[in-house]
């Protein structure tokens, strides 16, 4: 059969037979020890996705680009462009009404319709908030000082009404975007700006991680030790981004050479946070691509698709917590079009097959000439996986040898292998004999693979320990782990014992969001375990019915006196009616009742508070919410009081 007849095979059938060994020595060896593992593994964070065009109202409410970015299932995605605080009257992107004036406001219907829209593969999301509104800008692209406060609040306020008003759970929240550059002598003001940021927005939603601030200069040490020397004890996780080249002419080996070594960025990184603190703080690799100096053509063709491969196995075996590619859809980045069919570049098809595959315990790993081929071996359960990336512009042979199996194969056991080209993905095999023989496996240029390999002899036992936790339109799902499953499929009834339509297929963790749901409904959900040899029988059914957030009423009555004492005002209040008061938050202002206000105290459930420590002569206004399990509430009436 001649390369065109195979390809074409592939296509049509879905598999194709593995061009078969050489018999002339291998061109390149390799070697992978599943009993040898570096410490570091993959998860569902390791392989993510910049939103470009799913953060803007056009691109996100189409259902196929949705759908192919569900395609290439990234475990995380981040909403982020630099005109997101642009007016939203006079750039259709921007998520602020009246940018240039102190009457700035959150456009809610523009983010809600942004964020509304959901992805088949319940992605983890991150929102960036890149900078702020232009009326709080001193014309250098720095904050004014006396606008660190009115920022803090109304980052905490976009925090509110994405998560309390409007429920979108939104779980990781970025402050500032490549303020490093504007800020280099003074990365203690940027710090200053995250802490204060970071303080109001805990204060809105307890549950959420926070981080920043998306370093444009992680090589720039001095001044990334500076901003984590003054923001770690604040610090969730911190950001970085990374472009290879500003020069088409630089060539391909260079910029390759360059993506297989961006985990020292995630090594520097580590090191400088354990100078500082033994905080578990995460590292978020979350911009990176070839070029800085748009338009290399090269992001969006197979040579793209080598350089992502590359870069995604040298941050993951530096362990990051999470990355995310520069960027899902556009014209010069996109891994697909950004306009209507959306089509699909071939990188996407890398980003599909990572995710769905390449998750689990990072093992140790050779390779004889990592200018040829890179590599990478992970496993999870009985299923081993190894991705091989030929960036070396010639069709390479390659032996690669094993050691640590469980029970190692028999020489004619056919592995499944999918391969990328610059036309698409295609589903190969390849015999064990083959990729150990002397002769090597043959790898077509320019190509990323990725081997799917199973010890297992049958198929996985039913999970076990299946629950359901119902949110607002959604049902959170987890189970335990079934041994030699490969993926599981999520199966969702609205009577009780079926019949089951699934709802998702290839989960490959352990836990799962359906979301868009109607609440009030109750839904029944089993799971199933799948590997190469079939699919368990069904789990137990749980049940769950989504209902609305409420968050809770406000304190009513709120009175600010002054008492016979200097520098004190005495606050009261009527408590919250709602059920589940746990706290009483205490926001103060001193440019009148219209505020801004900013959190001055979290107190356990009460009715008084006394604030202390006053400038004599000066008036003071106070407002008062409730917090319960809901959420917090909207301010109480506003009361002032002059000090003595």
């Amino acid at each position: 059969m001649n390369r065109l007849n195979q390809i074409k095979t592939g296509i049509l059938a879905g598999i194709v037979t593995a061009w078969i060994g050489h018999s002339n020595a291998a061109s390149v060896t390799g070697s992978v020890a599943w009993n040898n593992p570096t410490g570091k593994s993959t998860t569902s964070m390791s392989y993510g996705l910049n939103l470009y065009s799913g953060s803007s109202s056009e691109h996100i409410v189409n259902a196929t680009y949705r759908a192919n970015v569900a395609a290439m299932k990234p475990g995380i995605v981040r909403y982020h462009r630099a005109d997101l605080l642009a007016d939203a009257a006079s750039n259709p992107i921007g998520w602020v009404n009246n940018a240039g004036s102190s009457s700035y406001s959150w456009n809610a219907a523009r983010i809600n319709t942004v964020l509304s829209q959901q992805f088949a593969n319940a992605p983890i999301r991150m929102v960036n908030i890149p900078n702020w509104p232009a009326y709080m800008d001193d014309g250098t692209g720095k904050l004014k000082t006396t606008m660190y406060a009115a920022y803090a609040t109304f980052c905490a306020d976009l925090v509110t009404l994405v998560n309390i008003t409007q429920g979108h759970a939104v779980q990781y929240w970025e402050v500032t975007n490549e303020k490093d550059d504007t800020y280099d002598a003074n990365m203690v003001g940027l710090a200053t700006i995250y802490n204060q940021a970071r303080d109001a927005m805990i204060a809105r939603d307890g549950t959420i991680k926070i981080g920043g601030p998306s370093f444009a200069r992680p090589d720039l040490t001095a001044r990334v030790g500076t901003f984590i020397a003054n923001a770690h004890a604040k610090l969730d996780f911190v950001s970085y981004h990374t472009y290879s080249s500003g020069n088409t002419a630089d060539s391909n080996a260079q910029i390759w050479n360059s993506a297989a070594g961006l985990g020292g960025h995630t090594t520097d990184f580590k090191n400088i946070i354990s100078t500082y603190t033994t905080r578990a703080i995460e590292t978020h690799h979350n911009e990176y691509n070839i070029s800085w100096n748009p338009p290399d053509g090269r992001m969006n063709d197979i040579t793209g698709a080598i350089f992502d491969s590359l870069a995604m196995i040298s941050i993951a075996k530096a362990g990051a917590t999470a990355s995310a590619a520069w960027n899902e859809a556009d014209g010069w980045y996109g891994k697909i079009e950004a306009w209507d069919p959306y089509w699909r570049r071939p990188a996407s098809y890398v980003y599909e097959i990572f995710n769905t595959d390449m998750g689990g315990e990072i093992v140790n790993d050779t390779i004889s000439d990592s200018a040829k081929v890179g590599i990478m071996g992970v496993k999870g359960g009985a299923w081993k996986k190894v991705a091989l990336i030929n960036r070396s512009g010639a069709d390479q042979t390659v032996q690669l040898s094993f050691s640590g199996w469980g029970a190692t194969p028999a020489s004619t056991d056919s592995f499944t292998v999918k391969r990328v080209y610059s036309w698409g993905l295609a589903y190969e095999s390849v015999t064990y004999g083959t990729l150990t023989s002397s002769g090597g496996y043959t790898l077509p240029a320019n190509t990323v693979s990725v081997l799917v390999i199973q010890e297992a002899s049958g198929p996985p036992p039913t999970p076990t320990g299946l629950s359901a936790i119902p949110g607002n339109t959604q049902v959170s799902l987890g189970w335990a782990a079934s041994s030699g499953a490969g993926y599981y499929n999520v199966k969702r009834s609205t009577t009780s014992s079926g019949p089951y339509a699934t709802v998702a297929s290839g989960v490959s963790s352990t836990s799962y969001s359906n979301t868009g749901l109607n609440n009030g409904t109750t839904y029944y959900y089993v799971v199933s375990a799948v590997n190469l040899f079939g699919e368990s029988p069904n789990s137990s059914q749980v049940s769950a019915t989504p209902q609305a957030i409420v968050a809770p009423n406000p304190p009513t009555s709120l009175s600010a006196t002054t008492p016979n004492q200097k520098r004190k005002i005495n606050l009261t209040w009527t408590q919250s009616n709602s059920a589940g008061i746990s706290q009483n938050k205490i926001y103060r202002s001193t440019n009148g009742s219209g505020g801004p206000y900013s959190l001055i105290a979290t107190l356990s459930s009460t009715t008084s508070y006394s604030n202390t420590g006053l400038t004599s002569g000066a008036t003071y206004f106070y407002v008062v919410t409730a917090v319960s399990p809901n959420g917090e509430s909207i301010f109480s009436n506003y009361s002032g009081a002059t000090a003595k």
